[in-house]
Order: structure tokens, then sequence, then C-alpha cells
């Protein structure tokens, strides 16, 4: 058997409390003591994450630190924060692991995934990052090119675009090291976004999502589950209306079609059933969606959002 799963990356800042490096590790041993039937060596396991809070204070520091040190491009920023909960999640596994009495390799990748140069999504930023901006600094991004707009209810960030992934470029290194029996963790935040240009490589002022990315590796690895965690238990319709209601067992077609109707909110829950409608559309497959604490029951039909094949 062979498992995708996504970790939110909202959820490794529990709601109130402020992100700290000590609560990343304490939520990835929690969240990743879930996945302990998955880790059994008969199961072959692809983690990813996001990463969004932690890119978010890479980019203050960066601000911070402006004539003080060198500055970092938001794909740099990207590739540190993978690096950082690539070694979190790595430490978590081990030890979750050890506790059941197994050991296997684990292995934390940093990630590139292609994008189009050409994507609309580049014409159209929309995707907040970082800090809120003194109004100095709203002047002097604009002044290169940035797009800056106002956040309601905090102020003036910085958006970029967010573009569709085409392709992972370690998908071939993933593979061999799933079927050498390693517990894999890559892909965070989306990966690195990055285009191809004249056989080179360049990286973008992109944030990828996730979840699309999760569905696009879970596509090229033909894995047979997608799980996606997060910090609901459950996608909803009509979330934040007078009746929200669970979205219990759906095919394909009924999650694409409550996605068009706009029952999910973009950035949030929206890439979620978009990439669990994406990977289920085949025979064979199956996503979750569901908090790290309700996977079991979720798995049982229970509780949770499965996306299945259509018929």
């Amino acid at each position: 058997m062979r498992v995708v799963s996504a970790l939110g990356g909202n959820a490794f800042v529990p709601a109130g409390e402020a992100l700290t490096a000590e609560g990343e590790h304490r939520f990835a041993r929690a969240a990743l003591a879930h996945l302990g039937p998955f880790l059994v060596p008969s199961v072959e396991i692809l983690i990813t994450h996001g990463n969004g809070p932690q890119v978010g204070h890479q980019l203050e520091r960066v601000e911070r630190s402006i004539g003080t040190a060198y500055p970092l491009p938001l794909d740099l920023c990207v590739a540190q924060t993978q690096g950082e909960l690539g070694y979190v999640l790595a430490q978590a596994l081990s030890e979750v692991m050890r506790r059941r009495g197994m050991v296997r390799p684990v292995a934390s990748l940093i990630t590139q995934v292609e994008v189009r140069a050409d994507d609309v999504a580049f014409h159209h930023p929309t995707k907040p990052v970082g800090p809120v901006l003194a109004p100095e600094r709203v002047s002097e991004l604009r002044s290169r090119g940035a797009t800056v707009v106002e956040d309601p209810g905090r102020g003036p960030r910085r958006v970029v675009a967010s573009p569709e992934p085409v392709r992972v470029a370690e998908t071939e290194v993933i593979r061999r090291l799933l079927g050498a029996g390693v517990v894999v963790v890559a892909a965070g935040g989306g990966g690195v976004p990055v285009v191809m240009s004249d056989g080179e490589t360049h990286g973008m002022e992109a944030v990828i999502d996730k979840d699309h990315t999760a569905a696009l590796l879970a596509d090229e690895l033909d894995a047979d589950l997608l799980l996606l965690l997060t910090d609901v238990p459950c996608a909803y319709t009509d979330f934040l209306g007078p009746r929200p209601a669970r979205v219990g067992l759906v095919s394909a077609a009924q999650a694409r079609a409550l996605t068009q109707m706009g029952h999910f909110a973009p950035g949030s829950m929206r890439p979620k059933m978009e990439a669990a409608a994406r990977f289920a559309g085949r025979a064979g497959r199956r996503a979750v969606i569901c908090d790290p604490a309700g996977l079991e029951s979720a798995l049982r039909g229970e509780s949770g959002t499965t996306v299945i094949p259509d018929g």
C-alpha cells in the first residue's frame, strides 16, 4: 500500500498560541502518532506539509535584517522552511516508530516543483505572504514591482502568485526511496516553485498550494490513499453560514460540484476538496480529509470527509 499524507501548516500552531520551535516539535509528535498504523514496513508512506506560518516568520526576519544581512528571495525562504520542518518531522517520525518498536529509515528532501512561467496566476497575485508592512516598505516593494494589498483586519501585505504545480523534480528519487522502505518527508509548503528555461532552473517568487502538490505527487507515484490532515474534523457546506453540514462520503464529481457552488473557502478547504477530487478521479483510489485525532474513525467512514471515484 502506498500513502501520501499532507499535514496543514496552520496545524503546527494551535489556535490562540504563538508559533515556537518547541511547539513545532510538540505538534509533530502528537500528529504523527495518529499515523502509527501507516508506519509499518508493509506501507510505503510519503509525508508532505504546509509551511505558511514559518515562511511568514522567515520573511519577517528578512524585513528586520535589511541592511545588516543579505536579502532572501521567497523561493529560498520556502526552501529553508522545508528544511526546518523536514528536520522536525523526521525526528518525530523516528520517535513515534521507536515507541512502537519499529526501526525504519527516514529521509527529508528539499523538493522543487515546476510551474509554468505563463501561468495566469503570475498576472493576478492573490496569496498573502510575510508580515504587515510599514508605509515606507510598501512604497519600496511596489517600486521593485511587488504587489501589495490591504489584508482586511491586518494591514498592507505583500501578495504573490499561487501557480498550479506541473511536475515534481524529485519524484523518481522519492519513488526509489519508498521502494527501499524509507519513510519520506518531501514537498513541504507545496515545494520550491521553479521554472525551466533554456535547460536551466530558476526559482520563482510564488507559493504553490501544498494540497495541489500532494495530489500531484500522489498521482505521479500511483498512491492508493491521499490523507489531507488539517485542523478541522471534516469539510462542511455552508461552513460559516447558519446551517453548516458535514460532507461525508462523496464522489469526485460531487466534490467538484460542491466546490464550484462556492461552499469552500479559497486558501482553506477549497484546495483540499480540489486536490481530493483530482486524486480520487481514478479507480482504486480514495482521499480522506480530517484532523489527525479523527483519522482512525475517518478511515472507518464514521467521521471526516472521504472522496471516492465516480460510480
